[in-house]
């Protein structure tokens, strides 16, 4: 099977990326208005909820299930009966996980009547294939489908969604352009591989080295998603709404610096199935400087900006998830280096024990300081347990992975976009303190931001920004 390049995949991952975080800032100030706090802190609540069952349906087999298409793709038999495998696998957890949901959430809860919503987003969980084409490296196609849905989502938004009325159709919107999202990739699947078996399929063949991955996959979803839920059952639902629309930036602006990771684990895997331990330091190297070149500056640009992007972008009503959002501005770079440790580098190398014990350690650690401090804090207790959770992680996976990782190169590399993301927030908050209007004032901030951070980087010759731009002018030249 043809492999596309790292570049082209990177290209299709980032403009999903891009789309990702620039549509939320038309839909959410838009969703936020519609909804109100109340509404909004009911949806929150209850996604939480449903996200345990999505992850418990899912079993840990779409990790597994990347790593696993990668090493067998150039066999194309093989290639086709352990997707046939994969996905029984799939549906079979399916199934089980709507046995347990429904009674348990569906009839006589409080919010039964959007959990029954959700059933559709646990059958959209069992069908979807994404993780074949990130395992043969086709990530057009998981771009094409994604920004198709996230247009028709945007679409039933405006349309339908007006009043805090409209919750259940909000989250009906969400979660059937979900469901025909991964229609549409399952009906692209034969012309990759055969859908009719060769032989006997043995689906729960698969099962133990996925339940190997779903470990960490749920202590991962703890810490990410615990937080929430006991915030609701300690403090109530909006306080859940402030500390969701801050995790929600925060998770969107790391999704931009994690838009290697999957691109990066597909083709880690295949080197490491040839034993190519050069080729797989060559490029973890390469994935730290990318991420470092867009994590620094991004935190420091949130810090500087929050207290006017906020109330703009979300109105009045939200002012308390500015410091939300400030603290939790760390998490755009822990999450990101943990990506590259974890999902990048042990999971590709088959050092599942490692990552399972980091996650795992990150989970305890976050619930028992959430447990601790949100009685206290609220919701900075929430933010200090997520943080405090991610950075156990990474020394953990940092420690395990020392061997393929050189501290003295990535710190040379990287020492200059430190200096310029200081430079630039030093700068950005200068900006902050003029007197004009707040639209205008905001958009000068992110003006100078971009402007210093890139002179910074030209003049300092860095090797990332560099490329960059060569891609971009050959680009250009091409077109012209």
């Amino acid at each position: 099977m043809k492999r596309k390049s790292i570049a082209e995949n990177l290209f299709y991952n980032m403009l999903y990326q891009v789309l990702v975080t620039v549509l939320p800032i038309v839909t959410t100030p838009y969703v936020a208005r519609a909804l109100g706090l109340t509404a909004s802190g009911i949806h929150s609540y209850t996604e939480s909820m449903v996200t345990y069952f999505t992850l418990f349906g899912a079993l840990g087999t779409s990790l597994y299930a990347v790593r696993k298409i990668a090493s067998v793709r150039e066999n194309e038999a093989l290639l086709a009966h352990t997707t046939l495998e994969i996905l029984g696998l799939k549906i079979i957890l399916m199934l089980a996980t709507l046995a347990v949901f429904i009674p348990s959430l569906c009839v006589g809860s409080e919010y039964a009547f959007l959990y029954r919503i959700h059933i559709i987003n646990i059958v959209a969980t069992g069908l979807d294939v994404s993780w074949f084409y990130q395992g043969v490296e086709d990530f057009k196609k998981v771009t094409i489908r994604n920004l198709l849905m996230k247009l028709l989502f945007i679409i039933a938004l405006f349309v339908f969604v007006k009043t805090p009325e409209d919750l259940p159709i909000y989250v009906l919107s969400i979660v059937c352009s979900s469901l025909l999202g991964n229609l549409l990739m399952i009906y692209y699947l034969p012309k990759y591989v055969r859908l009719k078996p060769s032989g006997p399929l043995k689906p729960f063949a698969h099962l133990k080295e996925s339940i190997a991955l779903f470990v960490p996959q749920i202590m991962n979803y703890v810490y990410v998603v615990l937080d929430r839920s006991l915030l609701g059952w300690m403090t109530g639902t909006d306080n859940v709404g402030i500390y969701d629309q801050a995790q929600r930036l925060v998770r969107m602006i790391a999704g931009m610096m994690q838009t290697l990771g999957y691109v990066m684990m597909a083709r880690i895997s295949n080197l490491s199935a040839t034993n190519d331990t050069e080729g797989v330091r060559k490029y973890i190297h390469k994935s730290i400087d990318f991420t470092l070149f867009l994590a620094l500056p991004a935190v420091a640009g949130i810090i500087a900006v929050a207290p006017d992007f906020i109330p703009l972008f979300l109105g009045e009503e939200f002012l308390q998830v500015v410091p939300t959002l400030q603290i939790l501005s760390v998490v755009v770079l822990t999450s990101s280096c943990n990506s590259i440790l974890g999902v990048q580098l042990l999971i590709p190398l088959r050092r599942d024990k490692v990552y399972t014990v980091a996650m795992v350690s990150g989970a305890a650690v976050n619930v028992l300081v959430n447990l601790l401090l949100i009685p206290k804090l609220g919701v900075f207790g929430a933010c200090a347990a997520s943080i405090t959770a991610e950075l156990v992680v990474f020394f953990i996976c940092f420690f395990s992975t020392r061997d393929m990782i050189s501290v003295k190169a990535v710190l040379k590399n990287n020492i200059f976009v430190l200096l310029a993301s200081v430079v630039m927030y030093v700068l950005v908050t200068a900006v902050a303190q003029l007197n004009m209007h707040i639209a205008l004032k905001l958009l000068a901030e992110v003006g100078v931001g971009v402007a210093v951070y890139i002179s910074v980087m030209a003049v300092t010759k860095n090797e990332i920004f560099l490329n960059i731009l060569s891609k971009g002018l050959n680009l250009l030249k091409r077109r012209g």
